[in-house]
């Protein structure tokens, strides 16, 4: 019966709101949950745009070419990644603007203070270096139970034309594509929510997209960091900076792999990436120090953390996305 009389009680206030505290929150509910099904819009956009590109390539028969020519793969990766992404992102960033009412969600502004981009730019390194080991513990353990996850091979061409392209490919147009469309549309215009909010559902979309699971507790991990350091420093171009460096060690240790022993290449990696740990410890506590008085804030204190991420993930667009990123997941997994 007290349950009954509470809920009476609430049904009343709500009728009545006398301060309009219940009519904002549904407001921003229904806000949160259309920011959703745009970015849920654009996230499926993405994958059939990726589809499209595929199918032209095979029917004009230059999907034969792809697979035998490394370099010419990596030219069309590098338009696929810009089109797939930018594309839908873009459009659906000026109808998602319109709900968030965020005046410029896509900081491309250089940060307030170069020092803190610095700092922050090692330290995010540093996590992304722990969050590579953190990976590789997660797919041992999985594969101790015979579940062996596997990531899309990404062709690394070797000579001068071969590396130009792999750097352009992956270390300028995949950190800057990801992260405006991550970082600067999907985390820019969720902030009106909460940065923590923002910083948790972007981090989880970008983990998603990837669609497996040698990659995605990475980009999970990575995720929060980029965003954490993108919104204290003001910029995107301090994702940018800590992504596109992430990117450049793999790269520079895959080619390393070409042209040394696998015991050198393994000893300079354990170093390298343990160094960068330590040397992003020690910034990291320094940006944090340097950062004190900027806190994350939240602009939606109506809803709870778990409402707003219900009212963002629970729409049509959403959870077909999720759906189809699971099944991918599970495409890249082999038992036994």
């Amino acid at each position: 019966m007290d349950i009954f009389f509470k809920l009476v009680i609430k049904l009343n206030y709500y009728y009545d709101d006398p301060t309009g505290f219940y009519r904002r929150r549904e407001e921003k509910r229904k806000d949160i949950k259309r920011l959703g099904l745009l970015i849920g819009v654009a996230f499926l956009l993405y994958v059939v745009l990726q589809n499209i590109i595929s199918l032209i390539a095979q029917f004009t028969g230059l999907l034969d070419k792809y697979w035998t020519d490394s370099i010419y793969q990596s030219a069309i990766d590098t338009v696929i990644i810009i089109i797939s992404l930018l594309v839908p992102f873009y459009f659906m960033g000026k109808r998602m603007k319109k709900i968030s009412r965020v005046e410029e969600p896509l900081s491309l502004d250089k940060p307030v203070k170069i020092k803190e981009f610095l700092v922050a730019t090692v330290a995010g390194v540093g996590v992304c270096m722990l969050a590579n080991i953190v990976t590789s513990y997660l797919t041992l353990l999985m594969e101790a139970f015979s579940v062996h996850p596997e990531a899309p091979e990404i062709a690394m061409p070797t000579g001068i034309k071969g590396v130009t392209i792999t750097i352009v490919r992956v270390i300028i147009c995949a950190a800057m594509a990801e992260e405006i469309s991550m970082r600067g549309y999907v985390m820019g215009n969720l902030r009106s929510y909460g940065d923590k909010f923002a910083i948790l559902m972007s981090s989880v979309m970008f983990a998603a997209m990837h669609g497996n699971l040698v990659q995605a507790p990475f980009a999970l991990i990575a995720g929060f960091a980029i965003g954490y350091f993108s919104i204290k420093t003001g910029s995107i171009w301090t994702g940018i900076a800590i992504h596109a460096l992430n990117n450049g060690i793999s790269v520079a240790i895959t080619y390393a792999a070409e042209y040394l022993s696998e015991t050198t290449t393994n000893l300079l990696s354990v170093a390298l990436i343990y160094g960068l740990i330590l040397l992003g410890g020690v910034a990291l506590v320094a940006f944090i120090a340097m950062t004190k008085d900027k806190r994350l804030t939240d602009n939606c204190p109506e809803l709870s953390l778990k409402e707003k991420c219900g009212a963002f993930v629970l729409n049509p667009a959403m959870l077909i996305t999720f759906a189809y990123m699971i099944f991918l997941t599970i495409l890249n997994i082999k038992i036994g």
